[in-house]
């Protein structure tokens, strides 16, 4: 996928007539109750499907961060740290911060909240994971910074990550954000999986506006990095099972088993 709004415009690359931003999705009040339930029911521990997922996550992120700010790649960004919590008063300020300097702060979890899995230290892999989420969901897309343009930015992404990574990003960019806007209080990071059905609901394809064939991209391997929807496998009950110690399988209907005891009817998983 090649995110013409992100393009350094000094490469020279065809200017194309202007085209709207993709249209807002608007998010259910009861698919946001039930998905931030979810996540604030989960405890954080260690377990080693939990942490593949993250390992994964990581690494397909790290991918995305690479294509976003290769020196010589069509996008050209600079990620610098910074210690306020809020650097950007809103998502209007933030676009234009960065497609006018080309550089993106981001909060360190030093000012912010540490994650158990992710390092949030300058150049660790949440700060990474946050410059890719501002800079595909937030500054890419055009979508604020509200319910509806949250639930927004993490359907596009949703739709670049793959497997295990994708489960992962679901707490982070849904799980956390509805648990947000449900409570009204910033949540701590968790390292956890959300319930299964709550996350693999049929996402639309990667919006029209954002998808482009990048002429130059291939050279350089970036050509493939943001893949649409279609691609995107999903984390099906037999892949967690495969996973799963068999103590914890149960025969239990899928809507009333509960895993390590999260709350009645929610199945979050995290790491032991």
């Amino acid at each position: 996928m090649f995110m013409a709004k992100l393009v350094n415009p000094t490469i020279g690359f065809p200017r194309r007539p202007a085209r709207p931003g993709p249209a807002l999705r608007h998010v259910h009040p009861s698919e946001t109750q039930a998905i931030a339930e979810c996540f604030i029911s989960a405890r954080t521990r260690v377990d080693d499907l939990v942490a593949l997922a993250y390992r994964q996550l990581e690494m397909q992120t790290d991918r995305q961060f690479a294509a976003l700010t290769d020196p010589q790649g069509p996008y050209r960004i600079t990620i610098v740290g910074t210690s306020q919590v809020t650097p950007y008063s809103d998502a209007e300020e933030l676009a234009a911060s960065v497609l006018t300097s080309r550089t993106l702060e981001v909060t360190t979890s030093a000012a912010d909240r540490a994650h158990p899995l992710l390092g949030g230290e300058v150049g660790g892999a949440y700060y990474r994971f946050r410059a890719v989420h501002d800079l595909i969901g937030h500054v890419a897309t055009g979508y604020g910074f509200d319910r509806d343009g949250e639930y927004s930015a993490w359907l596009v992404q949703r739709n670049l990550y793959t497997g295990l990574a994708r489960w992962a990003a679901a707490t982070e960019l849904h799980g956390e954000i509805s648990a947000l806007w449900t409570t009204h209080q910033f949540a701590e990071h968790k390292a956890v999986l959300l319930d299964s059905h709550l996350v693999e609901q049929r996402s639309p394809a990667v919006p029209r506006e954002l998808r482009h064939a990048d002429p130059r991209a291939g050279a350089r391997g970036h050509s493939d990095l943001f893949t649409s929807g279609s691609e995107a496998r999903p984390v099906t009950a037999g892949l967690r099972r495969r996973h799963e110690p068999a103590a914890t399988r149960s025969s239990a209907p899928a809507t009333s088993r509960t895993l390590h005891g999260f709350g009645a009817g929610r199945r979050c998983r995290s790491s032991r």
